[in-house]
């Protein structure tokens, strides 16, 4: 009897970590695409003023490239970001392989390199979504300001 409530919970538990792991890349893949959704439509305002700006031939500030460029750097931390995910990932199922076909796993090996990419992609996302955030405010004062 107890060892069918042992595998049972076993069972319960590998589902709840499943739920658990699909829920989370989902929300990351969301967040994702929303902050390549507003940094490629940052990007391509910044880009049509600098070209009305030009047209016009009125200068084109520090200001609106500065903001322009934080929005492309963002985009750059953002696949750093997705890089470094993929390494945890890739880690993750070499722990869990080592895990299921050998006796004694080398889980502290794969742990230390599970707990820097986590630590690098969770770095890489908070500046991708700071630069994003520095670059749609700035472009809403620029507009605010000229327009």
């Amino acid at each position: 009897m107890e060892e069918t409530q042992s595998k049972k919970r076993e069972e319960y538990l590998k589902e709840v970590n499943k739920r658990t792991w699909d829920d989370l890349r989902t929300t990351h893949q969301r967040f994702d695409y929303l902050l390549i959704t507003v940094d490629g439509a940052g990007i391509y305002l910044s880009l049509e003023l600098m070209k009305f700006l030009y047209e016009h031939h009125k200068p084109i500030g520090v200001p609106l490239k500065a903001f322009g460029m934080c929005l492309v750097i963002s985009i750059i931390f953002n696949f750093l970001s997705q890089f470094y995910s993929f390494n945890v990932c890739h880690n993750v199922l070499k722990i869990e392989q080592d895990v299921a076909l050998y006796e004694e796993p080398e889980i502290k090996k794969y742990n230390k390199k599970v707990q820097i990419y986590s630590f690098l992609a969770s770095f890489s996302m908070w500046i991708s979504m700071i630069l994003m955030i520095i670059g749609v405010i700035g472009l809403m004062i620029f507009l605010y300001r000229n327009f």
